[in-house]
């Protein structure tokens, strides 16, 4: 297994003459979202929506299994149960001899139909995005009054696998905000006996992209910054949707992306100048001006892309994106 420890990091890692490559692979199949969360930036995205090619979907599952991978999830900046070909890349990651294939998603579409191809395509756990306890706060946090059929897709979903003898996890991620709070045990009765588990982390800010959280939905004294170097540059590989290799799984502008792998190969595109460089910086805490300082430091600092035309520029209004978030809060609040 490629994985590299934290601690052995700066150790390692920048021998140019070692090829170590990630373990386990994140593919965004598309950047739609059929929610709008209250601490996510999908909603501010200024990228172009689509859906990855399945020839280059393929041919990255092929690459990055002959240089040692054998984990890969299928999702990032989107959800993954909007793409129609899901159980397509599911099947050919398992064919190609992935050992855990997972995914992660609000599971507002999961419908018989797709819960059954997907399963039978080779998949290896799911993890279900519930944010609440209730139907008032689900709400709120999600943008989707969808929590009873998401809580009833779950709970499906687990028959089905104990019906059919399946060894196929079940997971449920929670983020913490001050709204939701109260609700997590809530959750933990409704759901302990259909999982195998249930995570819970402090809201974040989104690879740097959600400073407004600060204002009114983190909780006091929370945020913990990130320790340097951050995991996720030297042990996964993040591929966008629209073809580059991203630093990042919560890079939702490509400010992280450090290589067209429509022009390269994956190998290629790993230890490319850009890439390099990155992962040094994160070894001598040298991120000013990239979006890993917003992220690491809680920061709200005007940041430019690793490679320009990889990029689409966002726009940074602090005030206005703190506005959506208060006007979201008072209409809950008159409900």
């Amino acid at each position: 297994m490629n994985i590299i420890k934290k601690e052995n990091i700066k150790k390692t890692i920048y021998r140019e003459d070692m090829k170590i490559y990630p373990n386990n692979m994140i593919i965004e199949l598309t950047n739609y979202c059929n929610h709008r969360c209250i601490f996510c930036a999908n909603r501010k995205m200024a990228r172009k929506r689509g859906y990855i090619n399945k020839e280059f979907a393929c041919r990255i599952l092929k690459e990055a299994y002959s240089l040692g991978t054998s984990r890969v999830g299928f999702y990032a900046t989107g959800e993954p149960l909007m793409c129609k070909e899901l159980p397509i890349y599911i099947k050919e990651a398992k064919e190609i001899g992935y050992k855990y294939i997972y995914l992660t998603t609000n599971g507002a579409l999961l419908t018989d139909d797709k819960m059954k191809e997907i399963v039978e395509a080779g998949l290896n756990s799911i993890k279900f995005s519930v944010n609440a306890g209730t139907n008032k706060t689900y709400n709120l946090i999600h943008g989707k009054d969808d929590f009873d059929s998401v809580i009833k897709n779950i709970i499906k979903f687990d028959k089905y696998r104990k019906k059919s003898n399946l060894n196929i996890k079940i997971y449920i991620s929670f983020i913490k905000t001050k709204q939701n709070n109260d609700e997590y045990k809530l959750l933990i009765e409704t759901l302990n006996e259909y999982v195998d588990a249930i995570v819970c982390n402090d809201v974040y800010n989104q690879g740097g992209n959600m400073y407004e959280i600060n204002s009114h939905i983190i909780l006091d004294d929370k945020y913990k910054p990130i320790k340097l170097p951050c995991n996720m540059i030297f042990n996964r590989f993040h591929i966008t949707y629209d073809g580059y290799l991203n630093a990042c799984c919560v890079d939702f502008d490509n400010y992280l992306a450090v290589a067209d792998l429509k022009k390269v190969s994956l190998e290629e595109a790993w230890n490319c100048k850009e890439m390099r460089e990155l992962r040094h910086r994160h070894i001598i805490n040298d991120l000013s001006g990239t979006a890993c300082y917003n992220c690491i430091n809680n920061a709200n600092e005007d940041v430019k892309p690793l490679v320009k035309e990889y990029a689409t520029k966002h726009k940074n209004n602090l005030e206005e994106d703190i506005d959506i978030i208060r006007r979201r809060l008072n209409h809950f609040n008159e409900k």
